[in-house]
C-alpha cells in the first residue's frame, strides 16, 4: 500500500470514528430534565382553614436522598418545620417534611432542593400557601420580608447564579478550565502526532528525526503531567459540585458522606466516574508510550507506538463524551438536550484540532527546531504545517456551527448577551476567536508563504554556490607568478580566467550569507507568533470556563425568593390581541422570584373602553427550563381589572399567555415574555 493510500485510510478511519460516535450520542435515548415540582400537599397558593401537618411534594424524577430537602418557614423567615426533610421510602420522586403543631394563621414558604437522581443536576425552588384567620381572612406578607433566604445552607445564591466571582464560584471556574484546558491540549497533541507527523515523516524521511523528537518531548515532559492535572481537577470538579450544593462552605462540601452520595447518586456521578477511569486508562498507556521511546529499536515498536497513540487518542474522544454528558447542555430541555451534547462534544473536538494543536506546536514542536540551523528550522516549518492547516481548518468549521448552536440553545434573547455574566464572557470569547482567527490567517496566508518563498530563494543561492564549487578549480602550481606589484596589464588572459571562479564564489557566498539572514528573519517571525498564538487559545477556553460556571445565571437554579419591594420594580407591558380586537395592560408585582400579582386590564378595540364581560386566564410557562406550565385564575373587580396570585418559582425568562374568553365562547390570546430579576 502507497503512502498516499495509507494516509487516506487512516483519515477515512477517523471520520468514521468521529460519526460512529456522533451515531451513538444522536440514537434515541432517555431525554432527561431536572428533578421538577409536579404537585404538593398542601397545593401552592393553598388557603387553608386548618394548619396541615405535614407537606408532601412530588418531582418528576426520582431524588438522591442524600442531598434532596424541604424547609418550611412563615413570614418572618423562622423554619417551622421539624427539620425531618426526608424522601420518601415507598416513592422516591416524593419529598416529606413534617411541621410543628398548631401553626397560626399566615403565610408559609415551602423551600426544596432536588438532585435528580437522573441526570445529577440540583434544583431548588419554593411555593406558598396560606392558612386563613378564623374570621375568613386571608393573611399576606409584608413588603419587607423574605422568607427562605439562607435556609438551605449558609447561602441559598453563589456567584454561579449572580455572576459574581466569589471564592466557591473561582474555585468551580479552575478546575472546569484546569479539566477543559488539559484535555484539549493531550487530546490535540495526539492528533497531531497522527495526523500531522507521521503523514509529514513518511513523505520526507530527512524529518524523521526532527518530528521523533517532538513526540519524546511531549511524552516525556507534557503527557503525564497533562493527565496527573487532569485527575486532580477533576476531583476538584466533583468538590465543586459539593460547594454547588452546600451553597459555597467549604468544610461541609468535603465531607465524605456527600461527596460520595455525589458519586454513587445519579448521572453526574456515573460520568464523573468514566473520566476517571478513562484518565487512569490513559496514563498506564501514556507511561507504556515512554518507556517504547526509551528504547532502541525503532523498527520493532514502531507499530506498538501507533497502536498506542490511536487508543489515547478515542480515550480523549470518550473523554470528551463524558465532559459533554455532564456539562449544562445536558441540562437543558429534553428535546434539544440531544443535540445540545452533541454540539458541545463536537466543539472539544474542534478546540483539539485547532487549539490544542497550537498548543502541541509552542510546547513541543517548536522548541525540538531550536537544536536545528536557520535553513532546517524553516524547512520543517514549511514542510511540515501544511499537513495541519487542513485539520485546523475543519477545527475552525466545527465551531463556526456548534458555538451559534450552542448560544442559540442557552440565550433566551439577544439582551442576554450583555444583561448576564454568560453572555458577557460569550461575546468576550467571540473577540478572542476573532483575534485567534486574525492571527492564524496572518500565518497562514501571509508569514508562510513569505518564509516558504524565501526558503525557495535561499535553497537556490545554496546549491549554486555548491555549483561553483564543484567545478574544476585552477592548477596549484602556477610558474612566474608575478608579484603583487605588478599591474594587471601584465596578467595573461589564463591568469584573468583562472581568477573568475574565485571572484563568483565570493558574489554567490555573499549572496547566501544574505539569504540566511532574510531567512533568519522570517523564521523568527513565524516562530514568534505561533508561540504567542496559544495564548489567545487559553483565553478561549478560559472564556468556556467562565460561561460554564456562569450558566446559572441563564437557567437559575438558585431557591427563588421575594426581594424586597424597596429594590424592585414591577413589571408591566401593553400588546394586543393576535386578532387585534382587544389591548392587554399587564402588571406584575413585584415582578421576582416567588409570589406574585398578575393584574390584566381588558380594553375593547373598537371602542377603546375597559371591558368587564369576559372571562380572563394566565398560564405561566419558564422558558429557561422545562418546568411546566401553570396556570393562574384571575379575578374581576367590575372595572375592567382582572387580579389572581401566582408563583414565579425562580428568576429568568418567563412566558406569560393570556386568554380573554367572551360570552359567545370565542378565545383571544396573547403571548408575552417577561424577564424576572434574580
Amino acid at each position: 500500500m502507497s503512502r498516499l493510500q495509507v494516509n487516506s485510510a487512516r483519515r477515512r478511519l477517523l471520520i468514521a470514528a468521529l460519526l460512529a460516535v456522533c451515531l451513538t450520542l444522536v440514537l434515541p435515548g432517555v431525554s432527561l430534565a431536572h428533578a421538577i415540582l409536579l404537585r404538593s400537599d398542601p397545593a401552592k397558593d393553598a388557603v387553608l382553614a386548618v394548619a396541615p401537618q405535614q407537606v408532601h411534594i412530588w418531582f418528576s424524577e426520582a431524588l438522591n436522598p442524600a442531598i434532596s430537602t424541604a424547609a418550611v418557614v412563615n413570614a418572618t423567615n423562622r423554619r417551622v418545620d421539624n427539620y425531618d426533610a426526608h424522601v420518601s421510602p415507598g416513592d422516591d420522586t416524593e419529598m416529606d417534611v413534617t411541621l410543628k403543631p398548631n401553626l397560626p394563621p399566615g403565610v408559609y414558604v415551602v423551600i426544596y432542593r432536588t438532585d435528580s437522581a437522573v441526570d445529577g443536576h440540583v434544583l431548588t425552588g419554593s411555593f406558598l400557601f396560606t392558612v386563613a384567620r378564623p374570621d375568613g381572612t386571608v393573611p399576606t406578607l409584608s413588603g419587607g420580608t423574605i422568607p427562605g433566604q439562607n435556609v438551605l445552607g449558609a447561602s441559598n445564591l453563589t456567584g454561579l447564579y449572580t455572576g459574581q466571582l466569589d471564592g466557591p464560584t473561582l474555585f468551580n471556574l479552575i478546575m472546569v478550565t484546569l479539566v477543559e484546558l488539559g484535555a484539549v491540549f493531550w487530546v490535540g497533541a495526539h492528533f497531531w502526532q497522527i495526523f500531522v507527523l507521521q503523514p509529514a515523516t513518511e513523505d520526507h524521511a530527512e524529518l524523521d528525526t526532527t518530528n521523533q523528537r517532538a513526540q519524546q518531548r511531549f511524552g516525556q515532559r507534557f503527557s503525564l503531567p497533562t493527565l496527573l492535572v487532569l485527575l486532580l481537577a477533576n476531583v476538584g470538579v466533583l468538590i465543586g459540585q459539593a460547594l454547588n450544593i452546600t451553597g459555597g462552605n467549604f468544610a461541609s462540601a468535603l465531607a465524605p458522606t456527600l461527596l460520595s452520595s455525589l458519586i454513587t447518586g445519579g448521572r453526574f456521578g456515573t460520568y464523573w466516574l468514566v473520566r476517571v477511569v478513562i484518565l487512569i486508562l490513559a496514563l498506564m498507556l501514556s507511561l507504556a508510550l515512554l518507556q517504547l521511546h526509551r528504547l532502541r529499536f525503532k523498527r520493532r515498536i514502531r507499530l506498538v507506538n501507533d497502536i498506542l497513540l490511536w487508543t489515547n487518542l478515542l480515550l480523549g474522544l470518550a473523554l470528551f463524551i463524558a465532559i459533554a454528558m455532564s456539562s449544562h447542555a445536558a441540562a437543558v430541555s429534553g428535546n434539544l438536550m440531544v443535540s445540545a451534547v452533541v454540539m458541545d462534544w463536537l466543539h472539544l473536538v474542534a478546540a483539539a484540532l485547532w487549539v490544542g494543536g497550537m498548543m502541541f506546536i509552542a510546547t513541543s514542536y517548536l522548541p525540538v527546531l531550536r537544536r536545528s540551523t536557520v535553513a532546517e528550522r524553516a524547512r520543517s516549518l514549511v514542510t511540515v504545517l501544511p499537513y495541519y492547516s487542513p485539520w485546523a481548518i475543519a477545527g475552525v468549521i466545527i465551531m463556526a456551527v456548534t458555538g451559534p448552536f450552542s448560544a442559540t440553545v442557552h440565550l433566551a434573547s439577544w439582551e442576554q448577551l450583555f444583561s448576564t455574566a454568560y453572555g458577557r464572557a460569550l461575546v468576550v470569547k467571540i473577540l478572542l476567536v476573532g483575534a485567534l482567527l486574525l492571527t492564524s490567517a496572518i500565518h497562514v496566508g501571509l508569514l508562510r508563504p513569505r518564509l516558504k518563498k524565501e526558503y525557495q530563494k535561499y535553497t537556490y543561492a545554496v546549491q549554486r554556490l555548491q555549483s561553483v564549487q564543484a567545478e574544476k578549480a585552477p592548477s596549484p602550481t602556477v610558474l612566474n607568478v608575478p608579484s603583487r606589484s605588478s599591474t594587471a596589464a601584465m596578467r595573461s588572459p589564463t591568469d584573468r580566467t583562472e581568477e573568475e571562479p574565485t571572484r563568483a564564489t565570493r558574489l554567490i557566498a555573499g549572496q547566501v550569507r544574505l539569504r540566511e539572514g532574510g531567512l533568519a528573519k522570517k523564521t523568527n517571525r513565524m516562530t514568534a507568533i505561533l508561540r504567542w498564538e496559544p495564548v489567545l487559545g487559553v483565553a478561549v477556553l478560559v472564556c468556556v470556563g467562565l460561561m460554564n460556571v456562569f450558566a446559572g445565571t441563564l437557567s437559575p437554579t438558585a431557591a427563588a425568593q421575594p426581594q424586597p419591594t424597596g429594590t424592585t420594580k414591577a413589571y408591566h407591558t401593553t400588546v394586543k390581541t393576535t386578532d387585534g380586537k382587544f389591548t392587554i395592560a399587564l402588571a406584575v408585582n413585584p415582578n421576582t422570584a416567588g409570589p406574585n400579582v398578575f393584574t390584566v386590564s381588558v380594553i375593547e378595540g373598537r371602542t377603546g373602553k375597559p371591558t368587564t364581560n369576559v372571562g380572563v386566564s394566565l398560564y405561566t410557562t419558564h422558558l429557561d427550563m422545562d418546568m411546566g406550565t401553570d396556570s393562574v385564575n384571575l379575578q374581576p373587580d367590575g372595572k375592567g381589572h382582572f387580579s389572581g396570585t401566582g408563583d414565579l418559582v425562580m428568576g429568568g425568562h418567563w412566558q406569560l399567555r393570556i386568554q380573554i374568553r367572551t360570552p359567545d365562547n370565542a378565545l383571544h390570546e396573547a403571548t408575552i415574555k417577561e424577564p424576572v430579576p434574580f
